[in-house]
């Protein structure tokens, strides 16, 4: 997570001391961190890793990635970049000779940097076009796009699937009859006659869920995570004390469901459907969990970063 100065956006990466211990970075170890946005966790990494290590830096917005790069540019060769979206990571990974690592993180939330930027359009509190694009270089849909064009039925389901939009068919047929809507400030305005806005501060915006929707549509976020998933953990070294970990950081409930599952199912022996009476399947456990339940940002953090108490850090570790 970030704020923004007048100067230049300062990073406040969000579970720091957490994901250090859970990816239990050693010196000469070698890492990745899949989403280094302006690079908060990358530097902490870098400095635990030491000289002889080697760290990986990916980010699909190229405008962030650029601030980390001069951010982390006194680690010299020991640092990498990479423009690109994670759901890649076998062919980035091998392109830069990380072909086994002892820790992989992935940050999945979105950067103050992101947010307080209007023209990227994910914040209905600042008035920009409906982009919501997190790489601007790849073609697709913007959320004008979606909002604009997707029949009503569609857009429901969507808002319901990825919003968890309890209102979303009410929501779908008033963007329908308002078309077009070309700013934040326009989606913003229908889905608060449709249903009105928040009554109090401890309320989240009905818009909130809406935007969060339309996000994680325009860039395949759900579907991304599913991909990198089992790549990740496919890099990750195992046989060696500690084996390499997986460090996922989720900020809703379904990115935090999909970490979960995997993690238990890969955790697991057999994991044949409950119908079938003797094991078919010959599955083994490959991965240990180290979060029992996630971990969440402590009171003081939330204090100063709060963006940070939605936050949800599983970990596990490769064992076979």
């Amino acid at each position: 997570m970030n704020v923004m100065t007048a100067s230049r956006p300062t990073h406040l990466p969000v579970m720091l001391r957490e994901s250090l211990e859970c990816l239990a970075v050693r010196p000469g170890g070698r890492y990745i961190d899949c989403t280094t946005g302006l690079g908060g966790h990358s530097e902490a990494i870098a400095r635990e890793m030491g000289a002889d290590g080697r760290l990986l830096c990916i980010d699909k917005d190229a405008e962030a990635l650029e601030f980390a790069r001069e951010r982390l540019a006194t680690y010299g060769s020991a640092v990498n970049f990479s423009h690109g979206n994670f759901r890649d990571l076998d062919e980035v990974a091998r392109e830069h000779g990380f072909d086994a690592v002892d820790g992989v993180l992935i940050d999945l939330g979105i950067s103050s940097f992101q947010l307080g930027t209007a023209e990227r359009g994910f914040a209905f509190g600042l008035e920009g076009p409906l982009d919501m694009r997190m790489d601007r270089d790849q073609p697709g849909p913007t959320a004008a796009e979606i909002v604009n064009n997707q029949e009503e039925s569609l857009l429901a389901l969507h808002l319901k699937e990825y919003g968890e939009v309890r209102q979303a068919r009410r929501i779908a047929r008033a963007i329908v009859a308002a078309r077009p809507l070309k700013t934040t400030w326009d989606l913003a305005k229908v889905v608060e006659q449709a249903v009105g806005g928040a009554r109090d501060r401890t309320q989240i915006h009905p818009a909130t869920q809406v935007f969060q929707a339309l996000r994680i549509l325009v860039n395949g976020e759900l579907d991304s995570l599913d991909r990198v998933l089992p790549l990740a953990h496919g890099l990750l070294n195992f046989g060696t004390e500690p084996g390499g970990r997986l460090v996922v950081i989720s900020f809703h409930s379904l990115e935090d469901r999909r970490v979960k599952q995997y993690m238990q199912r890969e955790a697991s022996g057999c994991i044949c459907p409950p119908r079938i009476p003797q094991c078919v399947c010959g599955h083994e456990p490959t991965l240990r969990i180290l979060t029992k339940k996630p971990l969440r940002a402590q009171a003081d953090e939330v204090a100063a970063n709060p963006r940070s108490r939605s936050a949800a850090l599983r970990a596990a570790e490769r064992i076979r």
